[in-house]
């Protein structure tokens, strides 16, 4: 069955590996050779010599909008300096009590935790540079043998991806290399095909390359896969292939997709893969760097000008600054002059401002460069009219960002919150966060994700901006016409407001928590209300006698259930 299983994953991949071939590999790499030179190699075999991979480079504006880019997704989207998500009880299980939101808030630490403490932020870094260039990145996500968790980049040309009938990328196929001593350290020596055993007898063979596959799939999308219900037959299959020998040397898998795709825009064909800012800067940035390479030979033309030297001056021109020539005044044609230096440098130098103008464009970089400025410094700017200015430039970003969430950072705080939480980092989760999973058995739902880094907390302040101009343009209204609030749920326009702008958790009260005081609150009306009306009575029938039974037995009720 193993062979079998092999051929046949292996016959897919090379099915989609030709399609994505034959129209984004070689894009790819003119891509990858304006805008990621260390990622320029992927057609093309280059040497181990760097410099060689720079030398066609002339102008370095796409290089770097390309690292602005993504330094605002990483400091903007998942900053390593503060917590930028969090777990919370799903909207159905929200109202049950706040046991299970304190578990899920520990939860969230533990997993913030958890990045700082793995190879994450270096890995995303890579993972946004190449979502610019090549509008698609792919990164593994594992346990770690020493850390919780450990990720993985995987370089673009090295995989293949395809879609399920919504759009998401739920089948990937990635090609990598081993040597023969990680081969055995991966897989253990005796998953290993016994030819290439073979080749590593004696010490011999360790260091030799051997190709593998690794394949991940819905498992429904085999019918080399029995129904079996043990861990090598997961929802999602994990299968890794000798490309070379054509066996399966290991089978498991995943409870959650651990292959986390990101596009940064999609095309408008049926491609699973994506479409980037580096495409539309292209013509420019290719031309651009044909501007500078030009100017750069006129600039030095005009530096250093040709010159016409008659033959009687052989030997005695003397280019040197404040240099001696002499010539012969009675032959007009014997004077050194300079020949072919004509240019316009201004010309030259307008295009390539308005060029770069329009890569930066492309990249957000102005965006981001206004965003990562202080403008604190700018003392005629109002708190509000910062966060304003904020809101309103990310706007731009928001179809980008949006993407990145779905796409991204969903998935892979799913991912994150099963590995730990199989790991026990988390420890029991309350019974209110269990559901059933079949017959007599219970499980973890799933928590619901909430974003809260910088971008989309910017995004959240320009909500309450609207909420700020409808309710200071209501107020004088109001003041005449208090019913109009009825046009409002209050509770949630300020359970709202302070969410989004960034107010802890812990200092607002569950809905729960706020009915039982309101209606504590009633009770004490109540109790105050009887009292009022038990003296008012006895004064009225202070003639008669006290007031009446009934009205002290309600009274004195009303004050024991207040209390």
């Amino acid at each position: 069955m193993a062979d079998k299983l092999a051929e046949e994953q292996l016959r897919i991949y090379e099915e989609r590996k030709a399609q994505r071939d034959g129209k984004f590999m070689s894009g790819w790499q003119t891509l990858s050779q304006y805008f990621l030179p260390s990622e320029s190699n992927v057609n093309v075999d280059k040497t181990e010599d760097v410099v060689g991979w720079t030398d066609r480079i002339f102008d370095t504006t796409a290089i770097q909008a390309n690292q602005t880019l993504a330094a605002g997704q990483r400091n903007w989207l998942t900053p390593s300096t503060e917590p930028w998500a969090a777990y919370e009880p799903p909207e159905e299980l929200h109202e049950e009590g706040d046991e299970g939101a304190q578990w899920l808030a520990k939860a969230s630490d533990k997993a913030m935790t958890s990045f700082n403490g793995s190879n994450f932020y270096s890995v995303v870094n890579m993972g946004y540079l190449g979502v610019g260039v090549f509008g698609t990145d792919l990164i593994f996500c594992e346990e770690g043998k020493v850390q919780a968790l450990n990720f993985r980049h995987c370089k673009i040309g090295t995989y293949t991806i395809a879609e399920d009938d919504e759009g998401v990328v739920d089948s990937v196929h990635r090609e990598f290399e081993l040597s023969g001593r990680q081969a055995k350290q991966m897989f253990g020596e005796d998953a290993l095909p016994d030819k290439m055993l073979d080749q590593m007898r004696g010490g011999k063979g360790l260091d030799k390359k051997f190709k593998f596959l690794h394949a991940v799939f819905p498992r429904a999308d085999s019918d080399r896969l029995d129904k079996r219900a043990d861990g090598a037959n997961k929802p999602i299959a994990s299968v890794y292939i000798s490309i070379e020998f054509k066996l399966v040397v290991r089978e498991s898998g995943y409870d959650e997709m651990p292959y986390l795709c990101s596009r940064f825009m999609k095309w408008g064909t049926d491609s699973p893969y994506g479409f980037s800012p580096a495409y539309l800067a292209l013509p420019d940035a290719r031309q651009l760097n044909y501007v500078v390479q030009y100017t750069d030979a006129l600039a030095e033309l005009l530096a250093y000008p040709r010159i016409l030297r008659p033959s009687n001056l052989e030997g005695d021109v003397d280019l040197r600054a404040g240099g001696v020539t002499t010539f012969n005044i009675d032959n007009p044609q014997g004077i050194p002059k300079e020949w072919a230096t004509v240019g316009n440098l201004s010309a030259a130098d307008k295009m390539k401002e308005e060029k770069r103008a329009a890569i930066n464009q492309f990249f957000y970089v102005d965006i981001f460069k206004r965003l990562g400025s202080n403008p604190l410094l700018d003392k005629k700017m109002t708190a509000f009219e910062i966060s304003r200015r904020e809101a309103e430039d990310l706007q731009q970003f928001t179809p980008a960002f949006d993407r990145r969430v779905t796409e991204f950072l969903n998935p892979l705080l799913k991912r994150v919150f099963g590995i730990l939480y199989r790991a026990g980092k988390f420890g029991q989760a309350p019974d209110s966060l269990m559901q059933p999973v079949g017959q007599n058995k219970r499980g973890l739902v799933m928590p619901q994700i909430v974003i809260t880094s910088r971008i989309s907390m910017a995004l959240k302040a320009l909500q309450n901006r609207g909420t700020e101009t409808t309710f200071g343009f209501m107020q004088p209204m109001l003041e005449q016409h208090p019913e109009l609030l009825d046009n409002w749920d209050i509770d949630a326009v300020a359970r709202d407001y302070s969410k989004n702008a960034g107010m802890s958790p812990d200092l607002v009260r569950t809905i729960k928590i706020r009915d039982q005081i309101r209606a504590s609150r009633q009770q004490q009306m109540k109790a105050q209300q009887a009292m009022g009306l038990a003296v008012q009575a006895g004064k009225a029938g202070a003639g008669l006698g006290k007031a009446p039974q009934f009205m002290q037995d309600a009274a004195q009720q009303s004050m024991q259930q207040s209390g």
